[in-house]
Order: structure tokens, then C-alpha cells, then sequence
């Protein structure tokens, strides 16, 4: 209104006073070209009255000086104000259209449980959405427009973290994956996120800021070591007892013997269950700390000799009889396999008669190797056979353990990529022996010269004690 006055002014001083021309109608597009970027389509309008008293003013004191340049003036005001109020819609609707964006976009971020964050390239924090307030302690207002790495990075970390976030800058590129990335909050509380972030890019192609996300990980974290302390304590103590378990054994079988020996009768038969309620402290400790190591490793195989593992756990027992060939055959496990025939082959001595016989038989096919462990002592009836493997399952057999042994077979065998199975030794007669049998992948790596000579028999069989 203060422009249209000062324009009515104008008109009559330079018309009434002055008595010039219309020069001083340029000033006109001032108002005019205001109203258009304010009220759009009104500001047509406006130049209506003003060209409407250029040429009203022309009539009234100079009729002499109106001519047609003063009408096309007046239409020239016109056409402006129609032209600036059109792109001035056009650049207030898109100017609404990012608004809504920005604004649904917020409310997504606003609803995520995670921190969500726009770093700009000069580390000032240009966006955060409600949860990341609420994690930091700040208003939004506090935040927007600081400086991201002097307000919540960690001092110690501090020019790392500013570093970094440059290089990738550079580079156009972030770092994949997830990382721990330390914040403190405003009360002065040093929290860790679950941290990823991404390179923002304008239309040109140049990077304009990170946008991270981080979830706050800091309870699972405090856990994880409550936990880890905790499993280290506890594993102190097994490794105490069982050293301790261990000596006390060894005492005890030391004892045994020098009693079977001063002994005879009733007292070597008792001497005996002694040494097998040892043998079987023994044995429990022996899964237990296996269990140990399968929990406490993670999955790493290598090729393995297999030859090599059943001769040596072949030699454990010089009282069986026991029938393999000779098969160099290398094998993807690790350093447990040899608990695996440790396992089968003892299962087969313990629960068979004093003369069962076991033959240990490796059969190469394609990249696996089947290997089978049979005996003919009682077998295994088609009632145990699927929960055979499973933790705690037991044989029907008065001698039947709390079978770990077979659960740590199977575990074993899995962890290798292979699987195992119970069968009949004669198929369809359960009561005619057991055939163990698992198969292992073959390691692709060529066969390396075996350390010590090849057998020379087929067959090599231990004469059974009598």
C-alpha cells in the first residue's frame, strides 16, 4: 500500500506539477512485481490500477503527450504481473512439495527406533530425527546446525572420527558394513551405536553430506562382557576341577592296580568295577571337555589324514580285534575328529561281547568319503535308532551310558559338513551287530606321501586279550 501511494504521488507530481512524460512509470514495476511473488494472480490487479492511472492521469493534465507507448505500457504491466505471478506459483508449489517430502520423510525417521542423522561435508548436523534427540538428550534445535563431532563424539575419538568421515568424503564411498561408533550423550554418558552411514550426493554427482544410523547397543555390550567375564570365570573352575578330577583318577587307578595284583577272587572282581567307575569319571570328563572345545571354536576345517587318525585311535586298543585296510584318504575336519572314532569304535568294545570283532572300512566316492564302523556285538534295535544321536538318549542295554558320546559324534560330524546314520550289520537282523556309518567330505587338496610305510597286509587284525 506504501508503494501504491508513493506511486499515485508520483503520477500527479510528475503529470500536474512537473507536466512531463511517463518515465517516471518505470518505479511501477516495483509494486508490481512484489504482489506477484506475494499474492500471485492478484497482483494483476494492481498492474491494472496502474496502468489504468498512467493513462487516466495522461488524459487528465497532458492529453497532448498520451500515446500509444503509454497503452502498451499499461498492457506491458499486466503481462508482468501475469508472467512473475505464475513462476512465483510454480516455485512456491514445489517450494510445498519439498516441504511435504521433508516432511514425511521426518516422520518416517521420526518412527524409526534407531538414531538417524544428515552430517553435512562441513560436519555440521543438518537433519535428526526424534528418536536421535531422545538418545543424545538434546531438542532438535540444539543440534541442527552443530557441529556433529564436537558435540557427540567422544574426545578420544574425536579427530579419528573427523578423519574418516573427510576421507570418505573424498572418496565419495562409506565404509560397508556396521561398526561400534561411541557417542556422548548430554548428560555426559558415553553410549555405543551399532553405526551406518552412506554418502549423500547432489545432482552434480559431489558428495553434500552422510546420512548415519545408529542403534544403541550399549546394554548388549555391558552384557556381552558380563557374560564373557562370567564364561571365563566358570571356565576357571572346570579347568580346575578337571585337573584336579584327572589327578584324583590317576591316584585312584595307580591304587587299583596294586590291589588287583595283592588280590584274588571276589577282591579282583570288585578291583575291577573300580576301575571301570574310574574309567568312566575318565570318560565324562574326556565329553565334557570335547563339549568344551566344540562351544568355544568356531568352525575352521582343514584337510585331515584320515589314515592316520584310525591307526592311532586303532592303537588305543591292543586288546580288540579290530580289521581295517589301509586307505589314504584325506579328509576336510580338524584336530576332534579322531574324538569321532574314539566314540564309535569304544561304543563297540564296551557294549559287545569279550569277543566282538569291529572292521573299519573307508570308501572313496566322488568328493565324499563313506566310512563305516561294525561290530557284531547285540546292535541296535529299529526303536532307538532315529534318537540314537540325540543328547542324553540312552541304548536299552544295562550298560548304556547318558549317551554324550554319540551326541558328540554327531556334532562333530555335522560341524564337518557330513552326516551320520546307524544301520543293521546284517540288514534286516538288528540283533547280529551294529554298522556305524558317516560320511565326511574329501579334501580337493593332492594326497601328500605317507610319514611312515603302508601295511603290508590287507588287513591288519589285533588278537583280542584273553
Amino acid at each position: 500500500m506504501a508503494l501504491l501511494a508513493i506511486s499515485v504521488f508520483l503520477t500527479y507530481y510528475f503529470h500536474a506539477i512537473l507536466m512531463l512524460g511517463t518515465v517516471f512509470s518505470h518505479f511501477f514495476y516495483i509494486p508490481i512485481i512484489l504482489t506477484a511473488l506475494w499474492w500471485e494472480k492478484r497482483s494483476i490487479l494492481v498492474a491494472i490500477f496502474l496502468g489504468g492511472l498512467v493513462v487516466i492521469s495522461s488524459l487528465l493534465y497532458r492529453p497532448e503527450l498520451l500515446t500509444l507507448n503509454d497503452y502498451g505500457r499499461a498492457l506491458m504491466f499486466v503481462v508482468i504481473a501475469f508472467v512473475v505471478a505464475s513462476l512465483s506459483e510454480q516455485l512456491k508449489g514445489r517450494e510445498q512439495e519439498v516441504k511435504r517430502q521433508r516432511d514425511l520423510v521426518q516422520r518416517y525417521l521420526d518412527v524409526a527406533g534407531v538414531l538417524f542423522v544428515v552430517i553435512g561435508t562441513d560436519h555440521t548436523i543438518r537433519l535428526v530425527n526424534r528418536h536421535g534427540c531422545e538418545v543424545l538428550g538434546y531438542r532438535e534445535e540444539e543440534l541442527l546446525g552443530k557441529d556433529w563431532f564436537d558435540t557427540v563424539v567422544p574426545g578420544a575419538f574425536r579427530e579419528v572420527r573427523r578423519q574418516t568421515f573427510n576421507e570418505m568424503i573424498a572418496r565419495k564411498t562409506s565404509i560397508p558394513g556396521q561398526r561400534e561408533h561411541p557417542v556422548v550423550t548430554r548428560s555426559g554418558d558415553e553410549l555405543i551405536l551399532a553405526w551406518q552411514d552412506t554418502v549423500l550426493t547432489g545432482d552434480d554427482g559431489q558428495p553434500i553430506g552422510i546420512i548415519g544410523s545408529g542403534a544403541d547397543i550399549t546394554d548388549r555390550i555391558r552384557a556381552e562382557e558380563e557374560m564373557r567375564k562370567a564364561h571365563d570365570e566358570a571356565n576357571l573352575y572346570l579347568d580346575i576341577m578337571t585337573h584336579d578330577i584327572n589327578n584324583a583318577n590317576g591316584v585312584a587307578l595307580g591304587y587299583a592296580d596294586l590291589l588287583e595284583a595283592m588280590l584274588d577272587g571276589g577282591g579282583q572282581e570288585m578291583v575291577r568295577k573300580l576301575r571301570a567307575g574310574v574309567g568312566r569319571s575318565i570318560e565324562i570328563i574326556q565329553n565334557v571337555t570335547t563339549i568344551r572345545r566344540l562351544h568355544s571354536h568356531e568352525t575352521a576345517t582343514k584337510p585331515v589324514d584320515l589314515d592316520a587318525v584310525v591307526r592311532a585311535e586303532i592303537a588305543h586298543h591292543p586288546g580288540a580285534r579290530i580289521a581295517y585296510s589301509g586307505e589314504t584318504v584325506r579328509v576336510m575336519a580338524d584336530d576332534l575328529l579322531s574324538e569321532v572314532f574314539a566314540n564309535l569304535i569304544g561304543n563297540s568294545i564296551k557294549f559287545g561281547d569279550p569277543g566282538v570283532e569291529i572292521a573299519v572300512r573307508v570308501e572313496e566316492s566322488g568328493d565324499k568319503v563313506l566310512v563305516s564302523i561294525e561290530d557284531t556285538g547285540p546292535g541296535v534295535s529299529d526303536a532307538v535308532k532315529p534318537t540314537l544321536f540325540t543328547r542324553f538318549a540312552r541304548g536299552t542295554s544295562s550298560r548304556s551310558g547318558k549317551g554324550l558320546g554319540l551326541y558328540i559324534t554327531r556334532t562333530l560330524v555335522e560341524r564337518y559338513g557330513g552326516r551320520v546314520w546307524v544301520d543293521d550289520r546284517v540288514p534286516g537282523r538288528p540283533g547280529r551287530g551294529a554298522a556305524f556309518r558317516f560320511i565326511l567330505p574329501r579334501s580337493s587338496r593332492a594326497r601328500e606321501p605317507p610319514a611312515s610305510p603302508a601295511p603290508p597286509a590287507a588287513c591288519r587284525i589285533v588278537t583280542a586279550r584273553p
